[in-house]
């Protein structure tokens, strides 16, 4: 394959595939503990200085950058794919790639300024 003529596809598809793989298995943990056994109150409700130590961490931070960011670009593939083959307007798919990309991008933005402005 020459090399002008090679597909720029894979790059999506493998921020798809891996924010797709940590949402399915790790999004089901936080609902179920959050969700489930602390308003069941099969554990101990957390204080709000023990929530705040956990996310001054280094790592507790990039675990969450790096799931939440996959989430968005994840979301952003499949919406995208799903309005186009929904609504058949794949003739427009550039405009919404780009508007779809652009949330993911923004929602990157959203998560790193947070997690960079916690105190």
């Amino acid at each position: 394959m020459d090399a002008a003529h090679r597909s720029n596809r894979p790059l999506p598809w493998m921020v798809f595939g891996l924010g797709g793989f940590l949402v399915a298995f790790l999004f089901p943990v936080h609902i179920f503990i959050y969700g489930i056994l602390l308003p069941l109150g099969w554990l101990p409700a957390p204080s709000y200085q023990s929530s705040l130590a956990l996310v001054h961490s280094p790592i507790t931070r990039i675990y969450l950058g790096i799931l939440l960011t996959l989430a968005f670009w994840h979301a952003s593939y499949r919406i995208r794919d799903t309005l186009c083959d929904a609504l058949a307007i794949r003739h427009v798919d550039t405009i919404v790639a780009a508007v779809c990309f652009a949330f993911a991008l923004a929602g990157t933005v959203a998560t790193i300024v947070v997690l960079c402005a916690v105190p």
